[in-house]
């Protein structure tokens, strides 16, 4: 089932869209925003992105520039659909150098907004991406990009040190050994203190009143 996400922020025509897509047997997914959305190609890799260029938080060329410069994610077909009427040609120049595959003008008709979506899937599939998370509840770790997700929302780009101890805390069944956590990140120039403080961030890392890493009476348990 191929995976299409919708980042538009008019909720009317995100009704219609998502209903049109489910209908036809994809898996839809929306955004309302530029940030929500990028965090969401990051989080489900869609197939196909439909995109609004006027949005909140993040505009629509924005995102594209994110999606672009990202190895992970610049494979996966743009579709813009845009109100802009000023120098439409020019703009969807553009905005097709900036990689994106089509675009579309506002109003459309769902049936030709299909019919470009299904000619994006057959010239542009996807290759299969390795996962390179590890999960434990709702938290989850991106270990290329050490991004942290809580419920698929990114809340923050780790360290590397810091990238390694959640790790270790996310992998583990109940809870890590400080000296176990401080030979496997640190080897044999590791400290205590060194690994406090790195607790310290991660606990900040994963919100302010989070209480998702607790102290045990020898080390520390990631409660996911």
């Amino acid at each position: 089932m191929a995976k299409i996400l919708i980042i538009e922020d008019d909720g009317g025509l995100q009704q219609m869209l998502s209903i049109a897509f489910n209908m036809e047997g994809f898996e839809v997914h929306y955004a309302f925003n530029g940030k929500e959305g990028y965090e969401k190609i990051l989080a489900i890799q869609p197939d196909v992105i439909l995109l609004d260029l006027m949005m909140p938080v993040l505009n629509g060329v924005e995102v594209i520039k994110l999606v672009t410069a990202n190895t992970m994610v610049r494979d996966i077909p743009i579709i813009v659909m845009t109100a802009h009427s000023d120098k439409a040609d020019m703009l969807e120049h553009s905005i097709k150098a900036q990689g994106v595959r089509e675009y579309l003008r506002k109003p459309f008709e769902i049936a030709a907004m299909k019919s470009v979506v299904r000619r994006m899937l057959v010239q542009y599939p996807r290759k299969s991406v390795p996962s390179a998370y590890v999960a434990k509840g709702e938290v989850r770790l991106d270990m290329k990009f050490r991004t942290v997700w809580i419920n698929d929302k990114m809340i923050a780009t780790l360290s590397p040190t810091r990238a390694s101890v959640l790790k270790i805390l996310i992998e583990a069944k109940n809870g890590v050994k400080r000296d176990k956590l401080l030979h496997a990140v640190w080897g044999n120039e590791g400290s205590h203190s060194a690994l406090e403080k790195t607790i310290q961030r991660l606990r900040e890392d994963l919100g302010p009143d989070s209480q998702r890493i607790q102290t045990t009476s020898d080390g520390y348990e990631l409660v996911g």
